[in-house]
């Protein structure tokens, strides 16, 4: 069979991604890979792009816009709020009368389940 036939049969069953997998967005130029073989370390070179030496995964180097990390921070902060109120039902009874003297101000941010 010729390789157009071959390429044909796979394009034909959208078989084509076996033949190049989608390139990794990584946000750091130093990345490491360990996809069933032993982790190795690169950095990405002067195009932002990387390969793996032992299964030929390609790394491409995105700096992550604004949005992305407004977006990461809001996880970061909903997850510690969501631990706060968790370790807040958790209190002690002289813990809890200590909130009741003195409460903690909240701000409306905060509040955001």
């Amino acid at each position: 069979m010729k390789k157009k036939e071959v390429r044909k049969i796979l394009e034909d069953n959208e078989i084509t991604n076996v033949m190049k997998p989608k390139p990794k967005i990584i946000h750091t130029k130093e990345f490491s890979c360990d996809d069933d073989h032993p982790i190795v370390y690169y950095v990405v070179d002067n195009n932002n792009e990387g390969v793996c030496e032992y299964c030929n995964a390609k790394f491409i180097y995105k700096e992550k816009d604004f949005y992305d990390k407004a977006q990461e921070e809001k996880k970061l902060l909903a997850m510690s709020m969501k631990e706060s109120k968790k370790q807040k039902d958790e209190r002690t009874p002289s813990e809890k009368l200590q909130d009741e003297l003195e409460p903690i101000i909240t701000a409306p941010m905060m509040d955001m389940e």
